[in-house]
């Protein structure tokens, strides 16, 4: 790290500046002088400086060329320009802010100017490396936290459990979101389905999710059921209170019965369907979840899933994606795109994909996107 005891060059023509420069700040600083702009360049690239004190007017090179050449040779140095000269005062000015000169001044000037801005120079510096620093931290940081929420979810789909085929699809907005999705196997060979969509982005949100995840799957070793797991995730959050908020869909597909037992705890309504059928949506049953907020009056329901049955859950981002003039994807858009595809569900996943990306337009997404469809299968002989 750069401090006070850095490299400092002068360059001058008038060998008494030098010396006066000199006088000034040895003892601080480690001085070396120059007396044209192409002497000190060649002197700057074999060993480079940390401030520079350049005269304006020397044959040759002048001080604003040769700032623009350390300029581009080392961002970092600092360079103080000074000019003995008041004529065209201003367009000297001008140009030293053009060439990104850190001080402009005129001789004569005071030492205790120079030596403050000398001692300035170095501080920006540190403080800029400190900057530097910092930033590299906080992309490291969120490089772990995006490894550690992508680590949350399944990476095998599609997939058949069971009875049950799943597909999935995940994006975040930013370096690490508030969107999680999950698929359970539990024991009979029923499976559980979960979506989750915290409030906010970035590292605090990520670190909720993984606090929605761990909640739900401790409750189901201890206890199975999606009652006892949503209350689980509320715990969860109590030492956040009121400043966190969580939209959950947990589902258990049971083959042996053929049904779907659902929380959907303010979150986007569900989508239940099949080829021939009126779709069905599965709209909230809880209030969105928050220490402090009830549950609903009947937060469970149940409905039938047979073999040829899909669902689709997922979270806003996906239908709020908007277009270059503002229009959102929206959720008719998205339901019409699911139940007109064909194919299987790992297609349909690519195709509602590719659909919002199209509609976008190239537009930035402003939320996390997460969607994953279900089908119930015939279990393989095997299975």
């Amino acid at each position: 790290m750069t401090t006070p005891g850095g490299r400092v060059m002068v360059v001058d023509d008038d060998p008494m500046m030098q010396r006066a420069l000199e006088r000034l700040l040895v003892g601080r600083y480690d001085v070396r002088s120059f007396s044209s702009g192409e002497e000190a360049l060649a002197g700057f690239k074999k060993e480079p400086f940390d401030v520079a004190i350049v005269d304006v007017r020397m044959p040759g090179m002048d001080g604003f060329d040769l700032t623009h050449a350390i300029r581009d040779f080392a961002p970092r140095t600092e360079v103080i320009l000074v000019t003995g000269s008041i004529a065209d005062l201003d367009e000297k000015l001008i140009r030293a802010i053009e060439e990104r000169a850190f001080y402009f001044i005129t001789k004569p000037f005071s030492r205790a100017v120079l030596t403050s801005l000398v001692s300035w120079c170095f501080e920006m510096q540190r403080l800029s490396e400190e900057r530097d620093d910092l930033i590299r931290r906080l992309q490291e940081d969120l490089e772990r936290a995006r490894s550690y929420q992508r680590a949350l979810m399944p990476r095998t789909l599609p997939r058949t459990f069971g009875p049950v085929r799943v597909a999935a699809a995940w994006e975040s907005c930013e370096a690490v979101g508030g969107d999680l999705f999950d698929v359970i196997p539990l024991i009979d060979g029923r499976i559980l389905l979960m979506t989750a969509d915290v409030a906010g982005h970035g590292v605090a949100a990520a670190l909720l999710v993984g606090m929605v995840k761990t909640a739900v799957g401790r409750s189901l070793q201890d206890r199975e059921g999606l009652l006892p797991a949503v209350r689980a995730v509320v715990e969860t959050m109590a030492p956040l209170r009121q400043n966190r908020v969580v939209t959950l869909f947990l589902g258990i597909v049971d083959g042996r019965a053929s049904t779907l037992e659902y929380v959907n705890a303010g979150h986007p309504p569900a989508l239940v369907w099949r080829s021939g059928r009126e779709p069905r949506l599965l709209h909230a049953t809880s209030p969105l979840l928050s220490y402090g907020l009830d549950l609903g009056k009947e937060p469970v329901a149940k409905v039938p899933f047979e073999i040829g049955d899909r669902l689709a859950i997922y979270t806003d981002g996906v239908y709020e994606n908007r277009d270059p003039a503002g229009q959102e994807f929206g959720r008719d858009r998205l339901i019409a795109a699911l139940i007109g595809h064909r194919g299987s569900i790992e297609e349909s996943v690519a195709t509602v994909m590719q659909q919002t990306r199209d509609h976008a337009g190239g537009r930035p997404a402003e939320d996390d996107f997460t969607i994953l469809l279900a089908e119930r299968v015939r279990p393989s002989p095997q299975g």
